[in-house]
């Protein structure tokens, strides 16, 4: 499968207990001092959409947010360019940079200790309906590649996956391991 434009996202234990807003002058502060690998452009605010992005932060090879999809609240990172290396490995450049903004939210004295990611509990998505339907055969093609991504974030430990089965919906995949892992274990795991 050639995708290169998907989403991870790591959802947020008591993500609700934040005011999305306080995100504007932090994304602000990251873009001012480089504090992600990403050419960082510009903030956009979709709090005003339901179950919506949030805030965003705009980068040239994709994007970040605290999303609020699905009624759930997560840090994502998704690319918008085509990506190096085979599917596996593209996964793990898109969960190094959610995991890196969910480390650095987590630990911002502005948002005093708010956002806890615990690690154990994601979703991929796909951006591109051409390349990856949510058709079987799309599932099929995909699969190999992202449980290879999950044992390696995993390392091991068991992990249950659930398929979206609307076909009107984007190929997506949650995954959920067994007990919170630390967010800086898991990159680590994903050197």
């Amino acid at each position: 499968m050639d995708l290169h434009k998907f989403g991870i996202k790591f959802f947020a234990a008591d993500g609700a207990d934040i005011d999305i807003l306080k995100l504007i002058p932090v994304y602000h502060r990251w873009i001012q001092s480089n504090a992600l690998e990403d050419l960082l452009i510009d903030v956009a605010d979709y709090s005003h959409v339901p179950t919506g992005p949030g805030v965003m932060l705009i980068a040239h090879e994709g994007n970040y947010a605290l999303d609020e999809t699905g009624r759930e609240r997560g840090v994502v990172y998704y690319s918008k360019h085509k990506l190096p290396g085979e599917l596996p490995e593209r996964l793990v450049q898109v969960a190094r940079k959610a995991l890196k903004a969910a480390e650095l939210l987590s630990e911002d004295a502005e948002l005093d200790g708010a956002v806890k990611v615990p690690g154990n509990r994601l979703e991929f998505f796909a951006n591109d309906r051409l390349v990856a339907p949510n058709t079987d055969a799309a599932y099929a093609e995909l699969e190999p590649a992202l449980k290879a991504f999950l044992d390696r974030l995993y390392a091991g430990a068991r992990y249950t996956l659930a398929r979206e089965s609307d076909p009107k919906e984007r190929l997506s995949v949650r995954a959920q391991a067994e007990g919170d892992v630390a967010l800086e274990t898991l990159l680590a795991r994903l050197g």
